[in-house]
């Protein structure tokens, strides 16, 4: 089934973050992804599996063009209403990060250095955009005919560690089906070991970030009676050894909790995702950090978070899925 639309996305160059945005462009819908270094948009490419053709025609007639073997239109432009700003990725045990100020590792998938060009051209076509352009006209959603191009990513760079300026960093957006947060900083450090910085860091991506989104969003989401999806942290973890990322986590969950109850007048749905130990490679590093082993084959894939999600967006209108909590069966 395909399904029309416009969906907001952090954390979109993770690895659970990637398998979303192809999700949901196999899906039909179209991805708004929140990238704070379009540098790392190397992570994206893997959606070039799905397509090899050279040219498309992407949603509204406008014609994309694919460099190289890139999905035809994966990325439609840039916009850069507020100026270079973060882009942190997916969970799994803990959540895909970001680099802060305090040197917190970048594990999104892709590159940063000289070849981050050739990352991006890999994906298509990018055209910088211009802060007045006219958005709600442009973020339309159409239907994709059978055997046509999925619809494509819009690159919106705003910095999540610096949740105050989102405001302008955003372009005005008419309407939105759906917001799915799937941004966090994840580090490993015990109370003793973790400085204001990371505690301000850590806060600022994995909730305040949120919080600011959905108060710049609501309006537009309640035009659709759409859908939000909080990605959290795995069943029952534990805080020992990462407290500002536990807490931040905890913190999120009251934050859809409140959502939840404050905006059903208005028809929107919100739903918290718990997925266990996911198979990406910050997962890997945080079991190295806490000295504890990494097996992919014993963890969840991101397709299966992914699937997840488009469950939580999918759901028929008179079903309200709060909260979805999966481990791996390994």
């Amino acid at each position: 089934m395909t399904h029309d639309g416009t969906v907001l996305l952090t954390g979109a160059t993770g690895g659970i973050g990637s398998a979303i945005a192809r999700a949901l462009l196999d899906a039909g819908y179209r991805v708004l992804a929140v990238v704070r270094d379009p540098s790392h948009l190397g992570a994206l490419g893997s959606l070039d599996e799905r397509c090899g053709a050279d040219d498309a025609t992407g949603p509204g007639g406008r014609a994309h063009k694919a460099i190289g073997s890139g999905l035809p239109g994966a990325v439609d432009e840039i916009a850069r209403p507020g100026g270079p700003t973060e882009e942190a990725a997916g969970p799994g045990e803990p959540t895909e990060q970001g680099t802060s100020s305090v040197g917190l590792t970048e594990q999104a998938a892709g590159s940063s250095g000289p070849g981050a060009v050739d990352d991006i051209a890999r994906l298509g076509e990018i055209t910088p955009m211009a802060a007045n352009l006219p958005w709600p006209g442009m973020m339309t959603p159409a239907t994709p005919s059978a055997g046509a191009t999925p619809t494509g990513v819009t690159i919106v760079v705003a910095d999540l560690a610096r949740p105050e300026t989102l405001a302008t960093a955003l372009p005005d957006i008419g309407e939105l089906d759906a917001f799915v947060h799937c941004a966090g900083i994840a580090e490993v450090a015990a109370t003793a070991d973790s400085p204001v910085e990371l505690w301000r860091d850590t806060f600022n991506v994995n909730v305040v970030s949120a919080a600011e989104l959905l108060r710049l969003l609501l309006p537009a989401l309640r035009r659709r009676r759409g859908r939000v999806v909080l990605i959290n942290a795995a069943p029952g973890l534990s805080p020992r050894g990462w407290p500002a990322y536990a807490a931040s986590k905890a913190a999120l969950r009251e934050l859809g909790d409140a959502v939840r109850a404050e905006e059903d007048p208005h028809g929107i749905r919100v739903t918290t995702i718990y997925p266990g130990g996911t198979a990406t490679e910050l997962l890997r590093k945080v079991r190295a950090d806490f000295g504890s082993p990494y097996d992919p084959d014993q963890c969840l894939r991101p397709s299966t978070v992914a699937a997840l999600v488009l469950t939580a967006l999918t759901t028929s209108p008179d079903a309200h899925l709060t909260e979805l909590s999966v481990g791996s069966a390994g």
